[in-house]
């Protein structure tokens, strides 16, 4: 394969990435406590520089450089607008912090997605049904028949008692893996906020982190430099079939 060819493919196939990055994040424009993804790519050395065979500078066809490469596929941590709704069970975290909250196989996990309800069984869950936890780790329950406050602290009273809902952070943002539905699994150990970093809002929620403008702006320069890799990549493949059909007929 031509040299260039190998360039064009590999700069077409880093634009691909970063597009399907892209409508994954404008799809979930209007998705509860959404974080995007932003792809970080940069130019790569010629792979002969890579295994030590030659050096920059050298005045070989290796100058030219090796392409382009994804470096990582990074989550925008950046606060979304917030919406009021008026319902006591929507929640939006304040600052730093996630909810803490419980799958079925007892997994524990983090979300800014506050939009909690109450299942039949009278516990505080998220919109798939897992356990919102409180500070201790334990599931929250609240009985829908009787009226209940949420403090600016994130504490539920209801009935006499107060209890403090989960609110954790991690050692670092790069320490949360998404897996879906607004879920992050911290690969590191968390700790629950303090409290003078305990802020929660009732009745309002945060919204995606997506921008559908800026999006849209990267979709469209994306998808140029794709085709613009496509076109050059087609160009190289009509030289070289020109040229081998001027060998076959000399």
């Amino acid at each position: 394969m031509p040299y260039g060819m190998y360039m064009s493919a590999e700069g077409a196939q880093v634009q691909q990435q970063r597009l399907e990055v892209i409508a994954n994040n404008l799809a979930n424009v209007n998705t509860v406590g959404f974080k995007p993804d932003v792809v970080s790519f940069q130019s790569r050395l010629a792979e002969a520089f890579q295994q030590g065979d030659g050096y920059e500078g050298d005045r070989t066809k290796n100058n030219v450089g090796g392409g382009v490469n994804v470096i990582d596929t990074t989550t925008d941590f950046t606060a979304g607008r917030l919406q009021t709704t008026g319902n006591d069970l929507d929640l939006a975290v304040i600052g730093d912090g996630f909810f803490q909250v419980r799958d079925q196989s007892g997994q524990q996990l983090l979300t800014r997605a506050g939009n909690f309800s109450i299942d039949s069984q009278n516990r505080l869950v998220t919109q798939n049904g897992m356990l919102v936890l409180d500070s201790g780790g334990s599931e929250i329950t609240l009985d829908p028949q009787l009226p209940f406050e949420i403090s600016a602290t994130g504490h539920v009273s209801q009935n006499g008692s107060r209890v403090p809902i989960g609110l954790v952070g991690p050692q670092s943002l790069g320490d949360l893996v998404k897996v879906g539905h607004n879920l992050f699994q911290p690969l590191g150990p968390v700790s629950q906020l303090e409290a003078g970093r305990r802020e929660v809002r009732s009745g309002v929620l945060e919204m995606s982190g997506t921008q559908s403008v800026r999006q849209m702006t990267d979709m469209i320069e994306t998808q140029r430099a794709f085709e613009a890799n496509v076109r050059i990549i087609q160009s190289q493949d009509s030289m070289t079939g020109n040229l081998i059909s001027r060998v076959l007929q000399a």
